[in-house]
């Protein structure tokens, strides 16, 4: 008997803290205690939506600096030289044909 009324006080405190609803009858020993436990269907059902993708901006490129094309300085003019050339009479030829003179190099006008 002791323990008929402990599992029915039991019983009551889950269906309470459940927030179900309990039936308890004062019935033979063949009592059936009813505890409900859900979610009321009030308002439809419940669809789960994943969250939308996630869209990142495109990467930021920058130009390359413009490139300057700066001719180089143009070379200062030279007046041209009279070119000479060195003719030997002994051994007869030009230098650098003839390596070394013993009566010595003669300056010749260059011809084009």
């Amino acid at each position: 008997m002791l323990q008929r009324i402990w599992l029915k006080s039991a019983l009551a405190v889950v269906a309470i803290v459940f927030g179900g609803s309990l039936a308890l009858a004062p019935a033979p020993a063949a009592a059936r205690v009813f505890v409900h436990v859900g979610v009321p269907l009030c308002c439809g059902p419940y669809y789960y939506y994943p969250p939308p993708p996630v869209y990142y901006a495109p990467p930021v490129y920058y130009a390359p600096p413009p490139v300057v094309y700066t001719p180089p300085p143009a070379p200062t003019p030279v007046a041209p030289q009279a070119q000479t050339w060195y003719y030997c009479d002994n051994p007869q030829g030009y230098y650098p044909y003839v390596s070394s003179c013993s009566s010595g190099w003669r300056q010749v006008p260059a011809r084009p």
